[in-house]
């Protein structure tokens, strides 16, 4: 049973001998099994869009290490993609708007959100918890507003997303409508994945770090506190647990555990924290720093020694990376950390 579940039990804040483990990207570019099944398609978003194909990504971290918790394979940006801007993946640039929000008019002529645009990803949620063993605990998940609308505006990545912050700055009044239309998108996304399987919701913060402290709440934070509102509001969503995971957000962790999530994702330069705070208030998962991965194997024990001493005594520890785990990791390097974390 799920409930039975160690990363159902620390969600709770249940204090767990062995924490619960699973890696963000745990599924990815670092498995030669992905990059096999990588390699077929041109366009990542096209495999995203093959529901079985995803339930065999999801699977392969879980057969291979057999983790506590698998999460959902698809990416944050099918949203913005189901909007119309045009979403592709291009090699060596990542990804790549082709109707970006340029002015005013881009977000006023937004047709209204079609959840029916993204069964695809619902089927994948639906094909993924078929596969699972019973007692595994599947994530579904979405980009938060701010992060999407960062993409969408800017048309891809970016070292600072200036075009982003000015337009912003600029038309605060049209991005604040379009960062309502996100956040109600995400809500319909995700009560979806829920209907589809979904065990968890895990939202992605990936550019919180592009705003100042007060700019984080008006742009980010405030929609965060809705969207989990509603997620909490609704009796289909309401018993699901949430993570929120921030990247190196401005403002206090315990600004963010009041945001009413039951697990904060700590990034992993976040390693001064007060968990003494935090500990009544909210689960905590992380924070190792994936390059570590990339070191020796005393290097890899000593740093991840030094996160289970800090979080031994936490009600409602996971252990988890502080991002996602890097194409350039070997896999034996997982297994090895993995083990690590279960003999500790």
């Amino acid at each position: 049973m799920i409930e039975n579940s160690p990363f159902i039990k620390a969600l709770k804040k249940e204090p767990l001998e062995v924490p619960p483990i699973w890696y963000m990207r745990q599924a990815g570019r670092y498995m030669p099994e992905y990059r096999a099944v990588r390699s077929k398609f041109k366009n990542f978003l096209d495999m995203c869009k093959n529901p079985d194909v995803c339930c065999e990504l999801a699977m392969q971290p879980i057969d291979k290490f057999r983790l506590d918790a698998s999460i959902l394979f698809s990416d944050i940006l099918t949203i913005p993609d189901a909007f119309g801007l045009k979403v592709e993946f291009v090699e060596g640039e990542g990804p790549v708007f082709r109707n970006p929000i340029r002015k005013r008019s881009d977000i006023e002529s937004l047709p209204e959100f079609n959840p029916d645009d993204l069964d695809y990803v619902y089927k994948a949620v639906s094909n993924i918890r078929s596969a699972l063993p019973s007692h595994i605990p599947l994530i579904g998940f979405c980009g938060s507003p701010w992060t999407l609308a960062a993409y969408s505006i800017e048309g891809g990545s970016s070292k600072d997303f200036a075009f982003t912050r000015n337009f912003v700055a600029e038309n605060a009044d049209i991005s604040e409508v379009f960062l309502e239309k996100l956040t109600n998108a995400c809500f319909i996304y995700l009560k979806n994945q829920v209907i589809s399987g979904a065990n968890v919701l895990q939202i992605f913060d990936s550019w919180a770090n592009l705003l100042s402290e007060a700019d984080y709440f008006e742009y980010s934070l405030k929609h965060i506190n809705k969207l989990i509102h509603m997620i909490k509001s609704d009796p289909v969503t309401a018993a699901i647990p949430i993570i929120l995971f921030a990247r190196e957000p401005k403002c206090e962790p315990i600004v963010l555990a009041d945001s009413s999530a039951d697990c904060l994702s700590l990034f992993w330069s976040m390693d001064t924290i007060d968990i003494n705070q935090l500990k009544s208030k909210i689960s905590i998962q992380g924070n190792l720093n994936p390059a570590i991965l990339l070191e020796s194997r005393d290097a890899i024990k000593r740093e991840t020694y030094k996160i289970l001493d800090r979080y031994k005594n936490y009600p409602g520890y996971i252990f988890n990376l502080g991002h996602g785990i890097t194409p350039n990791i070997n896999p034996e390097n997982i297994k090895y950390l993995t083990d690590l974390v279960r003999s500790y």
